[in-house]
């Protein structure tokens, strides 16, 4: 393994992750100044964000595809081009319908890389050496969201709401020129996963079991990790009697914290061997979080509740895409997987924001929080029966690999 080009490509890759999530996330901080600068209602102006999720669904199995037929290398460009494509059509003209039609466009870039960036990281590091860098690309969105709540107010204050359109535009131009540059495949018989193998079934991938069954504890928790992150500002104003911008700062903070978080978790996470009882305690942890989160917050508790959250979000994202990796027999079905988990990862998105906030109109906050930490018990029991395959002991570009519980 040639550690020093794999951590290149993998840093250009989550750099190029975090600049289409930029892209992705700049409609939520902008929200009031879009919708009367377009004079659009609030359901219009939520379908610019979460049509993000429907595209992602819809491309998931196509962008594994993808990735086997053209690589990583284009497959990234291609991302990269759509979000920058898309982002100038959102500027070109002020239209709703043209700018939903761009926001399409760039959810397509966005979809595409949520599978070739875990793809890229599996090809060029070995399970044991995964952790870390699969840690660091698993909150590639938290970071976006961080960056794009702490600037919102000023762009757009300064530029409007096209101030985050050219910001995560220009994010996009340079990540570009670094993806170009940096990423590359590994040769064949270097390669951990080789996705881009003639020899690769997309069908065999799509009727292996465990990829869906990882899809659905997925969709668990994005429905709750979701949920929590876009109604957990709206419950403490009401609660604790903060200002929306107060809170919003909050869940910025936390947002932020847990891009370190990953980075610790995932350093200890190369040192862990049974990934499912780490993925599974995770789960129930942030779980628990949530339900203090919203029923036994208390502004005294501000800070020590953003440095524990951080580290019960990054959790079960750290562990997850490690995983997901190795929920197929061959190494080059890895793309595949890897596509099939996204359905499940952009459905809890798209899920998670209307079920929350109708438990909560309907039934209050404690409930809601309660049925929240419901969804992470239903995960963490639903990876117990889950296998593992392990290629380590072998050449992961060609052996069909072993199976493990992890």
């Amino acid at each position: 393994m040639n550690t020093k080009r794999a951590w290149v490509v993998a840093l250009a890759t989550i750099f190029a992750g975090i600049a289409l999530a930029l892209v992705q996330n700049k409609v939520a901080p902008c929200m009031l100044v879009l919708q009367e600068a377009l004079n659009i209602d609030m359901a219009t102006a939520g379908w610019l964000s979460s049509v993000f999720s429907l595209v992602g669904i819809v491309i998931a199995i196509p962008a594994a595809v993808i990735l086997n037929k053209i690589g990583p290398k284009w497959g990234g460009i291609i991302a990269l081009v759509c979000a920058i494509g898309g982002s100038l059509l959102g500027l070109a003209v002020e239209n709703t319908a043209v700018l939903m039609i761009s926001r399409i466009i760039e959810g397509m870039g966005v979809g595409l890389m949520s599978v070739i960036g875990p793809a890229v990281i599996a090809m060029w590091f070995p399970e044991t050496k995964r952790g870390l860098p699969m840690s660091i690309w698993a909150v590639y969105q938290m970071c976006a969201q961080a960056v794009m709540f702490f600037l919102g107010g000023v762009l757009t204050f300064n530029f409007g709401w096209q101030g985050m359109w050219w910001f995560g535009l220009a994010a996009c131009v340079v990540a570009l020129v670094f993806y170009v540059v940096c990423v590359k495949s590994p040769r064949p018989e270097e390669s951990y996963a080789d996705v881009e193998s003639e020899e690769v079934s997309i069908m065999e991938g799509i009727k292996a079991p465990y990829p869906w069954l990882m899809s659905l504890v997925t969709m668990c928790f994005c429905i709750a990790c979701f949920g929590f992150v876009n109604w957990v500002a709206t419950c403490w104003t009401e609660t604790l009697g903060w200002s929306l911008d107060e809170a919003n700062n909050w869940v910025a903070c936390f947002s932020l914290g847990a891009v370190f978080a990953a980075i610790i978790l995932g350093s200890i996470l190369n040192k862990v061997r049974n990934h499912k009882l780490f993925g599974s305690i995770a789960l129930l942890v942030y779980g628990v979080v949530v339900v203090w989160g919203m029923v036994f917050m208390s502004p005294m508790l501000a800070i020590p509740f953003v440095i524990i959250y951080a580290f019960a979000d990054a959790g079960f994202p750290c562990v997850l895409w490690t995983m997901t990796a190795q929920t197929v027999k061959k190494p080059e079905l890895a793309g595949v997987a890897l596509g099939v988990v996204s359905i499940g990862f952009n459905l809890g998105i798209l899920l998670g924001a209307p079920i929350v906030g109708a438990l909560a109109q309907s039934f209050g906050w404690t409930i809601t929080a309660f049925v929240m930490c419901g969804f992470c018990v239903l995960a963490a029991l639903l990876l117990v029966p889950l296998k593992l395959y392990s290629a380590s002991n072998g050449s992961a570009a060609t052996q069909e690999g072993t199976e493990v519980l992890a």
